[in-house]
Formats: C-alpha cells, sequence, structure tokens
C-alpha cells in the first residue's frame, strides 16, 4: 500500500468512526426518507442504524434479492440496506462490508441474522463465487483503485450473479485540487467518476449488460442506479 493509499483510508476510516459516534450521525433518517425508503421500512430498524445511514439512492426498490442464496453488501457502512436486504430474503446469508469497523458495531447493526466482516473492497476477504448478488450504496467512489474494486466484485459473484448498486457520478472534470487532497476521497467526492468512465471500469472488470438510469441531482454530483450481470459460463 502506498503512502498516499494509507493517508486517504486512514482518513475515509476516521470521518466514518466520528459518524458511527452516538449523536454524531448524519441525520441518516431525513436523506433515507428523500431517497425513497418508505417510513414502515425504517421503523422496522434500530435508530442508530438509520441515523448513521449515509447512501445516495434506495437500493430496496430496485435490488430484487429474491433468488439470491447469499447477498453480499460492498461499503455496508451502517447496515441500513443488508437489514432491508434480509427482510425482503428471510432465506439468504447476508454479508455486509466496510472498511470501518466501528461503522459495522454500532448498537443494532449485531441484532440480525448479518454477519459483518470489516474489510477492503479492494481486497474482500471472501472466496471467488461466493454469492448471487452484490449491492452497494455510494461506495465505490470511495475506493482510490475502482479498476481492482469492480474486479473484487466480480470475482466473489457467481456466473450470472447480479450487482445493483446506487452510485456517484460527475459530469467534466473535478477541480484538480479536490483530486489530490485526500480530504476531498474521504468525503466521496474525490473518487467520483464520470458515467460514461464508470461503465467502461465496470464492463473491464467484466461485467455485461451495465445499465445506469435514475438521474437525480446530489449536489455537486449526480446520482444514479447501476445494475450488471456476471455472465453465466464465465469463471474467475
Amino acid at each position: 500500500m502506498s503512502t498516499r493509499e494509507a493517508i486517504v483510508k486512514g482518513l475515509i476510516r476516521r470521518r466514518y468512526a466520528r459518524h458511527a459516534t452516538p449523536g454524531r450521525g448524519w441525520g441518516g433518517a431525513e436523506r433515507a426518507l428523500r431517497a425513497g425508503y418508505r417510513p414502515e421500512q425504517l421503523a422496522s430498524l434500530p435508530a442508530a442504524v438509520i441515523e448513521t445511514w449515509a447512501g445516495c439512492g434506495n437500493l430496496a426498490a430496485s435490488a430484487d434479492p429474491a433468488d439470491a442464496r447469499v447477498i453480499v453488501d460492498l461499503g455496508a457502512g451502517c447496515g441500513l440496506d443488508a437489514h432491508l436486504m434480509r427482510a425482503l430474503a428471510p432465506h439468504a446469508q447476508v454479508i455486509a462490508i466496510d472498511l470501518t469497523p466501528e461503522m459495522l458495531a454500532i448498537e443494532g447493526v449485531g441484532n440480525s441474522a448479518i454477519a459483518r466482516i470489516a474489510g477492503d473492497m479492494e481486497q474482500l476477504p471472501l472466496g471467488k463465487e461466493v454469492c448471487d448478488l452484490v449491492i452497494a450504496n455510494a461506495a465505490f467512489n470511495l475506493a482510490l483503485d475502482q479498476d481492482r474494486a469492480f474486479a473484487e466484485a466480480w470475482r466473489i459473484l457467481r456466473p450470472g450473479g447480479r450487482l445493483h448498486m446506487c452510485e456517484l457520478v460527475r459530469e467534466g472534470d473535478l477541480p484538480a485540487e479536490l483530486q489530490a487532497d485526500p480530504l476531498g476521497w474521504s468525503t466521496s467526492l474525490g473518487g467520483v467518476a464520470e458515467e460514461r468512465e464508470l461503465v467502461r471500469t465496470m464492463r473491464k472488470a467484466g461485467f455485461a449488460d451495465v445499465r445506469v438510469s435514475g438521474h437525480r441531482p446530489f449536489e455537486p454530483v449526480i446520482a444514479v442506479n447501476v445494475t450488471a450481470i456476471k455472465p453465466a459460463g464465465t469463471a474467475h
């Protein structure tokens, strides 16, 4: 790991660890309602989980987990989406992975059948072809090496498996000083790619049928829904 990578990932961990502290959330309940989560969905979750949610869209509305046996939530944070996937697919094993242990340890996250693993999405602590569905909510923009992060998501998916994510994209270049500033990465902006660049990176990793939809303002960038598949008949 380079010095810069270590610095940036350290900043990301510290930022999210602070927000995992009781009383220092992001106002996640209001954000989640704006993103389209229904009040009755949120009512079933621990308050601390809702308050620290930091996604950019409603995964529960697009990622149908009905046929999934194993679901992996990358950059799971407080585990809100992992909880909802478990509620929608009680038959499935749900694994929540996040870089920040403090987020996974939020009170209430562990009171479920969700496996929690502290890990880096650029080097996932999972074997190959272990899941049917990968979900991520405003997570890949935090990866310093997105080629590697998408390659890892592809690796852990079984052939025919699906990737569903809510992600941030930009139009045009970000200011050079923001891209160079480690703090820019820790606030989710430094790693935001242009839409065509994001699609190209996913295809390079091996994903097919990459679709981007639901464009909506998320100042100063744009939030989108992204789906893709690992083609059947392919293997790592």
